[in-house]
């Protein structure tokens, strides 16, 4: 039997480099909630460190906000991050001001409306959607007919592992994997979006 998330308890997570480096920033304990793993969040901005600095950035499911308050933290113009749960906007806002972060805007929404309420063109996309929920493959689509993402814009996945992510998703014919591996239950994805 699965043990229930107290709503109200509260975990943190390490911020690993950057101006905030070594600063932990707590979020809420929710089912659905999985920050990313530390070692898959090393690799990535490891791939990302030439892309980050001056990067305008998208977090799409904000959840516990480790991947926009480390890209944020590393040299980021300004991060997005999108959530729809009011109690976790509610704690991001206070990480935010525990950090005097200046270049976050904290939006509570659906990912679904993302176009709605980014005012930039966008270099990179953290997209890590609650397993459960199967939103993947329909947001996939949304943003492969955006007209908001640069050319070469970075589109990072997590989705529960599978031997081959081609046949669970339809990957656009203009991205190209950078960058895939497996931690645990988890598969990971960079890819670049190329304008056709």
């Amino acid at each position: 039997m699965q043990k229930l998330r107290n709503k109200n308890i509260k975990s943190s997570v390490k911020l690993i480099a950057g101006i905030w480096r070594g600063r932990k920033i707590n979020f809420l304990e929710k089912d659905n909630l999985r920050p990313t793993k530390g070692i898959i969040k090393e690799t990535l901005f490891n791939f990302l460190r030439n892309s980050i600095e001056g990067s305008i950035c998208i977090d799409m499911f904000a959840g516990s906000g480790s991947l926009g308050f480390e890209a944020a933290s590393r040299g980021a113009k300004y991060v997005y991050m999108l959530e729809n749960d009011k109690q976790i906007i509610d704690c991001l806002k206070n990480q935010k001001k525990s950090l005097s972060a200046k270049n976050i805007n904290i939006i509570q929404t659906d990912a679904n409306a993302f176009e709605s309420h980014i005012q930039d063109k966008v270099d990179i996309i953290f997209l890590d959607p609650p397993f459960s929920e199967n939103l993947l493959q329909n947001l996939i689509d949304k943003i492969s007919l955006s007209k908001i993402l640069k050319h070469k814009c970075k589109i990072y996945m997590e989705i529960p592992y599978t031997k081959d992510y081609t046949k669970e998703y339809k990957i656009p014919k203009n991205w190209v994997v950078l960058k895939e591996g497996k931690s645990g239950d988890v598969s990971y994805l960079l890819l670049q979006h190329n304008m056709i």
